[in-house]
């Protein structure tokens, strides 16, 4: 029971440190330091390319093992990527300055919002 508590505190915490600090992280050279995908690859990268793409920043910025990583969509010639970390939506797409930046939600995958 206590490891229950603990982890149910534990994911509130990460679930708030998502609402707090997910969205509009740029995804640079810096950032994709020990990635399987390089920089240069970014703009062709497929939905499982984007999947550990975000889970690398995702283990890199909230130090959170990831145990589920799924590439839902990729479409490289509009810049939108999209799929689920641990539970967490993420959307990787380019900015207006066209710098690629994921956003983490707490959405369940397929949601709008309008819920």
């Amino acid at each position: 029971m206590e490891h229950f508590v603990v982890a149910t505190m534990q994911d509130e915490a990460l679930k708030a440190l998502i609402s707090d600090l997910g969205e509009g992280i740029v995804i640079d050279a810096e950032l994709l330091e020990g990635c399987s995908v390089a920089a240069h690859d970014l703009d062709d990268m497929d939905a499982v390319q984007a999947a550990e793409v975000a889970a690398h920043v995702f283990t890199t910025l909230f130090e959170t093992k990831v145990s589920e990583q799924t590439g839902e969509s990729a479409e490289p010639e509009e810049g939108e990527w999209s799929g689920v970390v641990n539970g967490f939506r993420f959307v990787i797409e380019r900015d207006g300055d066209g710098d690629l930046v994921v956003d983490f939600s707490d959405a369940p995958s397929g949601t709008t919002g309008d819920a």
